[in-house]
């Protein structure tokens, strides 16, 4: 995935670029290359300040979502900048149980519910103060793991699965 804005900045435009791949989370800006770590293990969360002629830029990334912030607004979307380490301790959690349990409930399916929910509700719900979505949330992604668990154990044990 690679993302690429054009920013003045006192008049002098100034190219970044995020980019991500094997090595990880890559950010350019004006040609020099920098290593952006993500803040967990499941998802990509890109938190990546940038300083340039008094301006302060970040690059946000969460999952396939990247936004650049300047001086405190995204230009995407207009919002208000959160930083990434606002996200509570309990999303995190939640989103580690919902991957590492979905997986093991039902295999790939599963991790990827767990993700999907992660990205969607998790992060971005817990970054807006919203504690009680986040938990309904969880509830409901644990729910359809479990369902999808119980159908294809009652498929497998009726005989009637495929090869």
């Amino acid at each position: 995935m690679k993302k690429t804005w054009d920013v003045n900045v006192n008049g002098t435009v100034h190219t970044l670029e995020y980019k991500t791949g094997f090595g990880g989370p890559k950010i350019t800006v004006n040609g020099q290359t920098y290593r952006a770590k993500s803040q967990n293990w499941f998802i990509v969360m890109v938190d990546y300040p940038i300083q340039i002629d008094g301006a302060e830029l970040r690059v946000v990334a969460i999952g396939n979502k990247v936004d650049l912030a300047v001086n405190g607004v995204y230009l995407g979307s207009g919002e208000q900048y959160q930083p990434l380490h606002k996200v509570p301790a309990i999303s995190n959690v939640f989103l580690g149980i919902s991957c590492i349990g979905g997986f093991f409930l039902c295999g790939w399916l599963g991790l990827l519910i767990g993700i999907l929910f992660g990205t969607i509700f998790y992060i971005r719900m817990g970054l807006k103060g919203k504690t009680g979505a986040v938990v309904g949330s969880f509830i409901a992604c644990t729910v359809i793991q479990i369902i999808i668990f119980v159908i294809v154990l009652m498929v497998q044990l009726s005989g009637y699965y495929y090869y």
